[in-house]
């Protein structure tokens, strides 16, 4: 009897293996394996071991975290290390809103959870609310709401009796789209009871008692979730006939990232808890932090990426990493972190940890945001150490290539052509590795990304500039100094720097641009007739072309290029391959990239 090969698990070897096996009977001595029906026989053979080896394998495969495929199972092995898959997240916003009454007014206010506010953003509604009763008191027939917190989904909420008679009670949120960190659990003694206990999701096993008031979350199949108690050991367990009642909002995730403007649409009672009937009117609704933070639902590959580093952390934020993977999720909604020790500060800045978050949606974390995950990261470090978050500070990057290809190959045309290469860079970006912290942009692999977005592509000539947003202090003279962190190009004829327009105090008439000259930053107007430039001032500020650092000295802008005043600096680096450190975070911005492709016979 031959040897038989069991690893053999492709069909063509699975087939030969049988075959030569059943050369080697005694029985079969006559049979042409190749012609005969007995062929077909081990096909059939060959296939069913092929699945069943294929199924095998599959079924190890779900085994373990770094090979797991479904879903379910890759949560499942996350809880095996302690991590909760994070869900679809909530944009949050902050306001201030002010109510005038025109009647007599009640003593206090209470704004309602669920109620809250409406944006119109990129053509469409959304509903923001707040997840908990808001009370103020009324003074001078004005009440005033600060810092409020609203979400961007429905407000829901569902009531489950307590039945110890039931052996698998089990407490599952049939939505999906919830934002879990906006789940509220309250359990009251019977139905109809007004007295309730207030229950907290639990974080650390280690710090629950028999008597915790506490509940745990999890994901389950096809992405919702279940709500569960504690036993009696682990938390404080529930008794027959306890009403548990679950709000939580549904949200659209990170759809409404950015919103800024609202509409008050609240259902408010009085000081006795009744539907308020006195008229009132909205004097002021100011947003103090736009909507952020959105995010989808956690996939299957940050998962995995996510749960053995939150696992490595022990929820303790010791090293970079533990940092990384702590906020990671406590804030999903993160592009990109970097995280360094405030003794490679210059100064150095000790008993210091400086983080720079990335978002997804946004150039930088909101005041509110970055306090609120300061706040939260004090129970994860160590006593004697302070995190704090800086700005990244983001240098983007804007290419001009002009692509050439031969018409004899393909019938696009060249706005095709253009957009096909366009779509190739950003296809490169999405796996490189280049738009982030610490990111390197190669120029030799981008100029090959462009020449193999199609065959018909002989060349393409690409010339890439830095770019910085600058934002001044409005109406306040300041000194300012803008870092590239890359040497920029020295040319005695013409200028490397430039700017889109602005309005500064000297010239309060005319809209300023910058230029670099001789080393000197200087500011001139364009002539309406001849378009040709004034000089209005010959040293607004200076230019280090080695640093790559621009420096401005006693700069008053009374405002900007666009609606938030930014002013977008571009500079021609002296080198093609470009470098970013720390809170430095590189990005290339391919809607400001210009693609033109050209016909070559």
């Amino acid at each position: 009897m031959p040897y038989t090969q069991l690893n053999n698990l492709d069909f063509d070897d699975i087939k030969v293996a049988l075959r030569d096996y059943m050369r080697a009977q005694t029985d079969f001595t006559d049979y042409d394996f190749e012609g005969s029906a007995l062929s077909t026989i081990l096909d059939v053979l060959a296939y069913n071991t092929y699945y069943t080896a294929f199924n095998t394998s599959m079924v190890a495969n779900e085994l373990f975290l770094d090979s797991a495929t479904l879903r379910d199972n890759v949560v499942s092995l996350a809880k095996q290390l302690g991590y909760t898959p994070k869900s679809i997240t909530s944009p949050k916003a902050v306001v201030d809103l002010g109510l005038t009454f025109t009647g007599t007014a009640p003593s206090a206010v209470t704004l309602k959870a669920g109620s809250g506010f409406v944006s119109n953003y990129d053509g469409s509604l959304y509903r923001f609310v707040i997840t908990e009763d808001t009370k103020v008191s009324v003074a001078n027939n004005i009440a005033t709401f600060e810092d409020l917190p609203i979400y961007e989904g429905s407000y829901l909420t569902i009531n489950t009796t307590i039945d110890t008679s039931l052996k698998n009670q089990r407490f599952i949120i049939e939505n999906t789209g919830i934002d879990t960190n906006t789940v509220k659990v309250r359990v009251f003694q019977s139905a109809g009871s007004s007295v309730y206990d207030d229950y907290a999701v639990a974080s650390n096993i280690l710090d629950i008692g028999a008597t915790d008031k506490v509940f745990f979350i999890s994901e389950q199949e096809d992405e919702n979730y279940e709500i569960f108690f504690g036993d009696g050991v682990l938390g404080k367990k529930l008794e027959d006939g306890n009403v548990v009642q679950i709000s939580y909002v549904v949200t659209n995730g990170e759809a409404t990232n950015g919103a800024k403007t609202f509409t008050f649409n609240g259902v408010m009672e009085d000081e006795n808890n009744t539907p308020l009937t006195v008229p009132f009117g909205v004097t002021t609704l100011t947003t103090v932090s736009n909507a952020s933070g959105g995010a989808p639902i956690e996939t299957i590959d940050k998962i995995k990426f996510n749960a053995p580093k939150f696992y490595g952390s022990q929820n303790r934020a010791v090293t970079a990493n533990d940092y990384k993977a702590i906020v990671r999720n406590l804030y999903p909604a993160v592009s990109d972190i970097i995280v360094f020790g405030g003794e490679d500060q210059e100064p150095p800045a000790y008993g210091k940890v400086f983080l720079s978050v990335k978002p997804t949606e946004a150039a930088a974390l909101s005041a509110f945001t970055k306090s609120d995950l300061k706040e939260k990261l004090k129970k994860h470090t160590v006593a004697s150490i302070r995190p704090e978050f800086v700005d990244p500070s983001i240098l983007y990057l804007e290419l001009t290539s002009n692509i050439y290809y031969d018409v004899n190959k393909t019938k696009l045309l060249p706005a095709e052509m253009a957009a096909k290469a366009s779509n190739s860079v950003t296809e490169y970006l999405k796996t490189s590795g280049t738009e982030k912290f610490n990111g390197k942009f190669r120029y030799s692999k981008f100029i090959s990304v462009i020449d193999n977005a199609d065959r018909a592509i002989n060349s393409n000539d690409t010339d890439i500039t830095m770019r910085k947003d600058f934002i001044a202090q409005i109406n306040t003279s300041s000194y300012y100094e803008i870092c590239y962190k890359n040497p920029f190009y020295i040319d005695c004829n013409n200028p490397v720097v430039s700017s889109t327009g602005m309005t500064v105090f000297e010239f309060p008439t005319v809209t300023s641009y910058l230029e670099d000259r001789d080393g000197k930053l200087v500011l001139y107007r364009l002539d309406s007739l001849t378009g040709e430039k004034i000089l209005l001032n010959d040293s607004v500020g200076t230019i280090d072309y080695t640093k790559g650092e621009i420096t401005m000295d006693n700069f008053t802008l009374l405002k900007g290029t666009f609606s938030d005043n930014r002013i977008e600096l571009r500079v021609k680096p002296a080198n093609k391959d470009i470098e970013v450190k720390r809170e430095m975070y590189l990005d290339v911005d391919i809607s400001k990239s210009k693609f033109t492709a050209y016909k070559e016979e």
